[in-house]
């Protein structure tokens, strides 16, 4: 990631770096945020990788663009060197397939000719960019995305109580009432997240249990937050179970984009299936558990 920001063409003498390793991932993040000192706010992880050397020029050109909010890129890069699984993950958009099926991934798929977001209402305002409002956020993050320190410093107080991004830019949008985006097509992050299936399960199960439901209470970006998402999120199970309707999604983004890494998607989708439930299901249990405990106690206390 730093020998990629090396080489970019934007000029180094407006650049800071700031690298942050303090607290969790989430803490870091509002660490860095509150320490830029510049116009633009670039947010990234240690597994992005900016593979075209004008990427820094465009994205804070579209950032600076008349009532711009934020700036992203349309895709994820793909990268036939990359492993399968994460040339699965950029093809799709989104690390998590369900948010794919939820309409709620942060970038567009390669399932679609188009690199034009399908979330909100679509506007070309010119011909290099194109606008995105969106009345449902998508799980907008810190993969290459840009927007202006003034807007984004003022809802980053605490560090210790920051949730995460996607909460970041609900509380803004509840503030703002609009958002609008500029969503880059001519340029693309390699985002490698699929180093193993391992290590994807395990950050899963990490962030499932404790930034949805242990984080519940206070959370205000909630992938699954309506009846319609519980709906979505029950047919996104009974396909993954009976497999052939997520094959067929493999099938279709094979035809539209040729790569074996796409049959990854019913087995991915099984396995979220799958893990997803048992995370559901020890959160009811811890609850009922401790609810039974507190009666047990207050009965025996009288």
């Amino acid at each position: 990631m730093l020998q990629s920001l090396q080489a970019q063409t934007y000029p180094k003498a407006q650049l800071r770096v700031h690298v942050i390793t303090e607290g969790n991932s989430e803490e870091a993040k509002a660490l860095g945020i509150r320490r830029c000192t510049g116009d633009i706010v670039g947010m990234f992880c240690a597994d992005n990788v900016l593979i075209e050397p004008d990427f820094l020029e465009v994205l804070t050109d579209a950032a600076r663009q008349p009532g711009v909010t934020g700036a992203y890129t349309a895709r994820y890069a793909y990268v036939p060197t990359d492993t399968s699984l994460s040339r699965y993950f950029a093809l799709l958009g989104a690390n998590d397939p369900l948010c794919w099926w939820l309409g709620k991934a942060d970038r567009a798929s390669y399932l679609s000719r188009s690199s034009s977001k399908s979330q909100g209402s679509l506007n070309t305002l010119s011909s290099r960019y194109s606008y995105d409002t969106c009345s449902s956020l998508p799980s907008l993050g810190d993969n290459g995305f840009f927007t202006t320190r003034r807007l984004i410093q003022p809802f980053v107080t605490n560090p210790q109580t920051f949730c995460s991004t996607m909460d970041l830019w609900e509380d803004i949008c509840r503030a703002k009432r609009s958002l609008r985006f500029a969503v880059v097509p001519e340029v693309s992050l390699w985002h490698r997240s699929g180093k193993s299936l391992s290590l994807y399960l395990k950050k899963r199960w990490r962030y499932v249990n404790e930034l949805y439901w242990n984080k519940r209470s206070i959370k205000r970006w909630i992938m699954v937050n309506s009846y319609r998402d519980w709906l979505v999120c029950g047919l996104f199970a009974l396909a993954s179970l009976l497999v052939v309707p997520q094959l067929l999604i493999s099938l279709r983004g094979g035809r539209q984009k040729p790569d074996w890494a796409w049959l990854w998607h019913p087995l991915i989708c099984i396995l979220l299936t799958c893990l997803y439930a048992c995370s559901m299901i020890r959160s009811v249990w811890s609850v009922v558990a401790g609810s039974v405990r507190r009666s047990w106690r207050n009965a025996c206390s009288r």
